[in-house]
């Protein structure tokens, strides 16, 4: 070591070949790291995939209804009936109404019905719906989710005053694939006959 005066300042140089090496981790550290975040990952995917579920229901429920607003807002608006009805066939050139089932989550159209025929867009041929008049187009989502009319509800009409001419009120069940998680995600969507929606808990009753 040398020692070095600058003026009235004494200064003591440090030794020449001292090297401060980095300090790496332990194998025992990098162990208890590891164990850590498994552990931390163990508790946030199921979290994440709750997470995930309720989103992807919570969209669903919100497009379904939102239809359902579409098609009674454009009879009223317009003076005419429309209908919106689940359907198959939504990636066809000429998309029609779907005669049996009840998991909506296939897809679903909405469409002018200026004659307000309970047959018109029954098929692709005599009772196709005109490209002119089809106004909503949804397309099937993840085969998990189901969108359950509680009835055999296929098909929702609307006439120039928004109601549906439904005689009583109808249930929709938004659920998933996995019973646990339809217990803590899953909702219900009651549909009256003046067209209104709203959405209610799995285990609660439409009512008037």
């Amino acid at each position: 070591m040398t020692n070095q005066t600058i003026g009235h300042m004494y200064f003591h140089a440090p030794h020449a070949d001292l090297v401060t090496r980095p300090r790496g981790f332990t194998l025992v550290e990098l162990m208890a790291a590891t164990a850590i975040l498994a552990i931390l990952g163990t508790l946030a995917v199921p979290s994440l995939r709750s997470f995930m579920v309720r989103n992807t229901l919570s969209g669903l429920g919100n497009e379904f209804s939102g239809s359902i607003l579409r098609a009674r807002t454009e009879a009223v608006s317009r003076n005419i009936c429309t209908t919106m009805c689940l359907s198959n066939t939504v990636n066809a050139a000429t998309p029609f109404c779907k005669q049996s089932g009840k998991d909506w989550q296939v897809g679903w159209i909405v469409f002018l019905n200026p004659s307000c025929d309970s047959d018109y867009g029954k098929n692709a041929k005599s009772q196709a719906v005109a490209a002119a008049d089809l106004l909503l187009v949804r397309r099937p989502g993840d085969a998990d989710y189901h969108l359950l009319a509680n009835t055999s509800t296929r098909r929702i009409q609307f006439n120039a005053r928004g109601n549906n001419g439904m005689g009583s009120i109808d249930r929709f069940d938004l659920t998933y694939a996995d019973d646990v998680m339809t217990a803590q995600s899953g909702f219900r969507i009651c549909l009256d006959k003046m067209g209104r929606t709203r959405s209610i808990p799995a285990t609660a009753t439409c009512s008037g």
